[in-house]
C-alpha cells in the first residue's frame, strides 16, 4: 500500500488531500483500490501512516522520504463516527453462492474483453445480485439502488459507472450465452447436490407487457396466467428438477398453447442432459399414487418457481419493449432464481429447511458502514466495516458453512 495525492477545486482553491491506496489485480489489469481517504496531512502525519501500513516498504512510486521510525497516531475517541451506512448481506451472500456455482469465473471465460469499460460479466452481476436484494428496473438500479447498496464494493464497480445505458447493453452481451450457462448449470448443480436428471418437471406460464410492444414478434395476447388479458404477453416454459431446482426455459409467443411447446422444450432438454421426461401424465406404466406424488412434485417444483420468480424476483410486468432484451430480462431472473433455489438447497442440507426467503432476508440484514475516527494529527482515518452479526445470524452463516469479512477494502465511488 502507498500513499496517493488527490486534488480537488474547493471555493475557488485547489486543495490537496491524501488516501491510502493499494493495487489489486481484476480482470481487466492491475487497478489501485482506495483503502482510506485521510484528507489533509502533514509530513508526519503521512510518514506514521506510510509506516503502520506498511513497515518499511519503499514507495513504487517514489513520493516519500527515507524511512522513519513508526509513529502513532491518537484517536480522538470523542469524535468517531459511523457514515454511509449502506445493505451488504443479501448481495453478499448472493456473491458467495454465484461463486459456488463457478458462475463468475465462467462468464469471464464466456466473454472476451473489448473495449469496455467495465466488463461484461461484472455488470452481469450488477443485474442479478440487484434483482435477488430488490428487484426493480435498470433505471431504478442506477438512480437509486446501486448507490445505497455494498455492491459497489463486493464487486469493485463504483456508482458513477453504473448507469441505466450500461445496463441495458449487459443484456445484449449476456444473451447470447444463455445456451453455454444452462449446460453449465445444469453440471456444477448436480456435482454440489448429487442431483439425478431422470425425471424432470416442465410447466408453462406468462408473464405480461407494459406498453404496446408492437416491435416484439412474441408478444401476443392469449391466455393469461397473470389474470391480464388487457395485456400482450410471451409464455415461458420453465423445466426443473423434483427438487424445484431448475435446468432451463424456453421463451415462446403469448399465444401458443401448452401442448404446442412440448416437442420444442424437448428437444431443447435433450441437448443437456439424457432421461426420461414427465410432462403432464405421459407416463402411462406408474401406479395412481405415483402419478400423484409426481402431480405434486410439479406443483412445489416447476409452479413453485414461477409463484417466486413473480413475486419475490419481479419478473412481471416487463417493461422492455426490444425482443431482445426481453429474452435477456428474463435470463436474468433465471441467474436469480437459481441462486434462490441453490440457497434453498443449502438450507436443506444444513437442516434449516428448505425455504431461503427468511434466510436471505435475516442476512440481508447486516449492513456495512464507515468508521470514520479523527486524530489528534488532524486526520480522518476510514475503515469500511461490516457490522458484527447477531447471535441469530452467527448461526446462520456458521450452518451454511460461510464466514462474513470484518471489514471491506475501500474503492473511489
Amino acid at each position: 500500500m502507498y500513499l496517493r495525492r488527490c486534488y480537488r477545486a474547493k471555493d475557488g482553491k485547489r486543495h490537496a488531500y491524501w488516501a491510502l491506496v493499494k493495487s489489486v489485480r481484476t480482470v481487466r489489469g492491475p487497478r489501485q483500490q482506495v483503502v482510506a481517504y485521510l484528507g489533509e496531512m502533514d509530513e508526519a502525519g503521512r510518514v506514521g501512516i506510510r509506516q503502520a501500513a506498511q513497515g518499511n516498504r519503499p514507495d513504487p512510486q517514489g513520493q516519500f522520504l527515507e524511512p522513519a521510525p513508526i509513529r502513532w497516531v491518537e484517536v480522538d475517541p470523542q469524535r468517531v463516527r459511523v457514515e454511509n451506512g449502506r445493505a451488504f448481506g443479501g448481495a453478499w451472500l448472493g456473491l458467495q453462492i454465484l461463486r459456488r456455482l463457478g458462475l463468475t469465473e465462467f462468464l469471464e471465460r464466456r466473454i472476451e474483453p473489448g473495449r469496455e469499460d467495465v466488463p461484461w460479466p461484472m455488470m452481469a452481476w450488477v443485474l442479478v445480485l440487484s434483482r435477488l436484494c430488490e428487484p426493480s428496473s435498470e433505471l431504478h438500479i442506477a438512480e437509486d439502488f446501486y448507490e445505497h447498496s455494498a455492491i459497489a464494493d463486493l464487486l469493485g464497480v463504483p456508482a458513477a459507472k453504473v448507469n441505466d445505458d450500461r445496463l441495458y447493453r449487459t443484456l445484449d452481451a449476456i444473451l447470447p450465452h444463455k445456451p453455454s450457462l444452462e449446460k453449465h448449470l445444469k453440471g456444477r448443480l448436480g456435482d454440489l447436490f448429487d442431483l439425478e436428471y431422470d425425471l424432470l418437471l416442465y410447466d408453462v406460464t406468462s408473464t405480461c407487457f407494459e406498453g404496446a410492444a408492437n416491435a416484439n414478434p412474441l408478444a401476443r395476447r392469449g391466455y393469461s396466467r397473470d389474470h391480464r388479458g388487457d395485456c400482450k404477453q410471451v409464455c415461458i416454459g420453465l423445466v426443473v428438477t423434483p427438487e424445484g431446482i431448475p435446468i432451463g426455459y424456453e421463451v415462446f409467443a403469448g399465444n401458443r398453447t401448452d401442448v404446442t411447446t412440448l416437442e420444442e422444450i424437448v428437444t431443447t432438454m435433450e441437448s443437456l442432459s439424457e432421461g426420461c421426461y414427465l410432462l403432464r401424465s405421459n407416463v402411462k406404466d406408474w401406479t395412481g399414487e405415483e402419478l400423484w406424488r409426481a402431480y405434486m412434485q410439479l406443483a412445489e417444483g416447476a409452479e413453485g418457481a414461477f409463484r417466486i420468480q413473480k413475486s419475490d424476483l419481479g419478473l412481471r410486468p416487463i417493461w422492455h419493449q426490444k425482443p431482445q432484451r426481453v429474452k435477456a430480462h428474463i435470463l436474468v431472473c433465471f441467474l436469480t432464481y437459481v441462486i434462490w433455489k441453490t440457497l434453498g438447497q443449502m438450507c436443506r442440507e444444513a437442516g434449516l429447511g428448505d425455504e431461503p426467503r427468511k434466510v436471505l432476508e435475516e442476512i440481508g440484514r447486516i449492513p456495512v458502514v464507515d468508521v470514520v475516527m479523527p486524530t489528534s494529527a488532524g486526520i480522518e482515518i476510514r475503515k469500511r466495516c461490516v457490522q458484527r452479526p447477531t447471535a441469530h445470524q452467527a448461526i446462520l452463516l456458521e450452518r451454511l458453512g460461510l464466514h462474513l469479512p470484518e471489514w471491506l477494502e475501500m474503492i473511489e465511488m
